[in-house]
């Protein structure tokens, strides 16, 4: 069965809940299967550049077409088809109602690849918060990051400030942060506050880490020769919410469920 069609919720335990609005991150384990993961990296590696450069918005057909010229037209439309499915996979969008207790909405998606030899490998995200470029000042904004392949330092796994979520919104220096210049790392990059402790995180191939808007995280370059690291990262915000549309993702309210998503 594809992302998307799945009609099991995935169930969040008490404690789980606790422990996300205390250290700011969720993971679920294994969300995905390994065929699903397969079939979502295939479907979006297909329209990657030659540098593996980042693919923004490829759940739109239009975000898509220009930034995969070469792609036929068919092509573009099944493939964003099935992106907009994962995103509005019952199973991820149960866990974030479930935590946020409300309605969600999608806003944007993003491919990262980190494909290994590639020469955004060495891509390195500064540490950063998500909700610094839409600013939603309720804490309502979340991301996902759904790991197509295992994870670790070597390969450009994340790290992460646990409870640094409870600072809000910190002052952070503009940074590019798409389709930056080959050997510049991207993230509008905070000064940390010295109360929070830096955790590396590891993944196993279908896991799905949920990110707090205003947790600070960033990741590690990809030193491996053979293994990538590529991830399908979707964010979403409590509907009726505000936030800032941006020049690059131009975000928008995406429904999530029933027939209005389509």
């Amino acid at each position: 069965m594809p992302p998307g069609l799945v009609e099991k919720t995935y169930r969040v335990s008490q404690e789980q809940y606790n422990d996300y609005h205390r250290n700011g991150y969720f993971i679920a384990e294994k969300l995905f299967s390994e065929k699903e993961c397969d079939a979502i990296l295939q479907t979006i590696k297909s329209h990657a550049n030659k540098d593996f450069a980042a693919i923004i918005n490829p759940d739109r057909e239009d975000f898509l077409a220009k930034q995969a010229p070469l792609s036929s037209r068919e092509s573009v439309r099944s493939a964003s088809q099935f992106l907009r499915n994962v995103m509005k996979d019952v199973r991820i969008v149960s866990i974030i109602e479930t935590l946020q207790g409300k309605e969600v909405v999608g806003l944007m998606s993003q491919m990262l690849f980190k494909e290994a030899g590639s020469a955004y490998a060495s891509q390195a995200w500064n540490p950063h918060q998500d909700n610094a470029y839409c600013r939603n000042p309720n804490g309502q904004y979340v991301t996902t990051n759904l790991f197509l392949a295992d994870a670790d330092r070597e390969n450009g796994s994340l790290y992460i400030y646990p409870h640094s979520h409870q600072a809000g919104i910190l002052e952070a220096k503009p940074t590019t942060s798409y389709r930056e210049t080959i050997g510049q790392n991207p993230g509008n990059t905070v000064e940390v506050p010295p109360q929070y402790v830096k955790m590396d995180l590891k993944f196993r191939k279908g896991d799905l880490l949920l990110l707090h808007g205003n947790t600070i995280h960033g990741s590690y370059p990809n030193r491996s020769e053979t293994r990538s690291r590529p991830l399908y990262s979707c964010s979403y915000i409590t509907q009726g919410e505000e936030f800032i549309s941006g020049k690059n993702a131009q975000r928008r309210v995406i429904p999530l469920h029933g027939l209005k998503g389509c």
